[in-house]
């Protein structure tokens, strides 16, 4: 072994050597102009270069696809752009012909680009395309990408052996993880079907049935009652605040913090600028439970969290909207459960108007229906939920566990063989 002189590379094998980009590949962008509509759609993804329906609004779009270039088969694709960013994908293989955006770089060699494409993926794993395009410019041109060093191997076949051991590995690897995905979304749609379940039907399966008269709702306990949760409560949108007033001051509610957890952490990490005013009117209390109000999509529209401890001098973002109770009939860890079921995303659905960006008002909120059990029955099924609930969290927790490590796995040998650490 000997040092390559490149950090992210480290000891390579005697006979390779370190050349740079432009020695083995080629880029090329071809504009397809008015003969777009003869080849299909690709996107740069996580999960590899994929085909894209036309009609896909995601994200950024051009009037047309004139302005596209043409992707081939075995191309290898960079997404070099907006380099803070290290959570998006950077490099891609293409096993199509398509047309892909024209900031994208595509580089040409049929003969290199699978070991290319694992040696670049090792790049991307390290971030270091998002190091070398660190500050201004946080993007690599073409030139750039061509003057990036590259590790050349002499010995066609014994590139060809690393390619192809590589392949097989990680395609398992990949079926692994893309089998643990599956069944952790299965999980999660029992967890919710078992609350949708539980809540609207209670814990005795001999109870006779009744229909709610709400279509989302369906049939429910014949003994549970219907009520608004406008009768329940009340309603707060959160605080508007300018952008220089975040980062020190009194904790904050985010959307994000509402967004992303059922349960409020007991902490927030978010500060905010606020005043003792403001903190009482637009306070966190033990028993609130706060909506997201707006987004692009309806998916993320009313999605709740509960506050099961006052955190003191708090505020909430005024993306969120805040549901205080003022009646004492329902547990308020009953009502984080109820508001988990399935139903309350079709009632959602379909009772909004979406022209651009949905919003969820006060208005609609208060017109959600709540199927309320007795005290009693709430507690016994909210006891129920948390036991069955916490084993499928806890075997979901295994599962993601389990895809990190095979992630990791996945990195490491990507590097060892591609870098020459290790042999085929």
């Amino acid at each position: 072994m000997k040092d390559s002189g490149v950090e992210w590379i480290g000891d390579i094998p005697e006979d390779w050597e370190i050349i740079k980009t432009k020695r083995k590949f080629k880029t090329n962008k071809t504009i397809v102009g008015d003969k777009y509509t003869n080849f299909d759609r690709l996107s740069l993804t996580l999960n590899g270069v994929l085909k894209r329906p036309f009609d896909d609004n995601k994200g950024l779009q051009p009037q047309n696809l004139k302005t596209y270039q043409i992707l081939n088969e075995s191309d290898l694709i960079f997404k070099l752009i907006d380099l803070e960013n290290v959570k998006t994908s950077r490099v891609g293989y293409s096993n199509y012909q398509g047309l892909v955006s024209p900031v994208y770089i595509r580089l040409i060699n049929p003969t290199e680009t699978r070991f290319g494409y694992y040696y670049y993926m090792n790049m991307w794993y390290q971030e270091i395309f998002n190091a070398l395009g660190a500050g201004v410019r946080s993007s690599l041109s073409a030139t750039d990408l061509l003057n990036i060093p590259y590790i050349f191997i002499s010995s066609v076949k014994e590139k060809h052996n690393i390619v192809e051991f590589l392949d097989k590995k990680i395609n398992q690897i990949n079926t692994i993880i893309s089998d643990t995905q599956q069944s952790i979304i299965e999980l999660k749609k029992y967890k919710q079907s078992l609350i949708t379940e539980t809540v609207t039907k209670g814990l005795d399966k001999t109870v006779e049935m009744k229909d709610s008269g709400i279509e989302v709702l369906g049939k429910i306990n014949k003994d549970f009652r219907i009520i608004s949760l406008g009768y329940l409560g009340n309603f707060q949108n959160g605080i508007s605040k300018s952008g220089d007033s975040f980062g020190k001051g009194y904790p904050f509610v985010s959307y994000s913090d509402v967004y992303k957890n059922r349960v409020l952490p007991k902490k927030t990490t978010n500060l905010v600028q606020s005043t003792i005013e403001e903190q009482k009117n637009y306070s966190v209390r033990k028993n609130d439970i706060f909506f997201t109000r707006t987004s692009e999509i309806i998916e993320e529209i009313g999605m709740s969290s509960a506050c099961y401890e006052t955190i003191e001098q708090a505020t909430f973002s005024g993306f969120v909207i805040r549901f205080r109770p003022n009646v004492n009939i329902f547990l308020v860890k009953f009502l984080r459960y109820f508001l988990e079921g399935s139903f309350v995303r079709e009632y959602f659905s379909k009772e909004m108007n979406i022209v651009t960006r949905a919003s969820l008002g006060q208005g609609l909120l208060k017109k959600l229906p709540i199927v309320l059990p007795s005290l009693e029955e709430q507690q016994q099924i909210v006891e129920f939920l948390d036991n069955k609930t916490s084993k499928i969290d806890s075997l979901i927790a295994d599962k993601e566990k389990m895809i990190t490590e095979y992630e990791l796995y996945k990195k490491s040998l990507i590097y060892e063989y591609v870098t020459g650490k290790k042999q085929v």
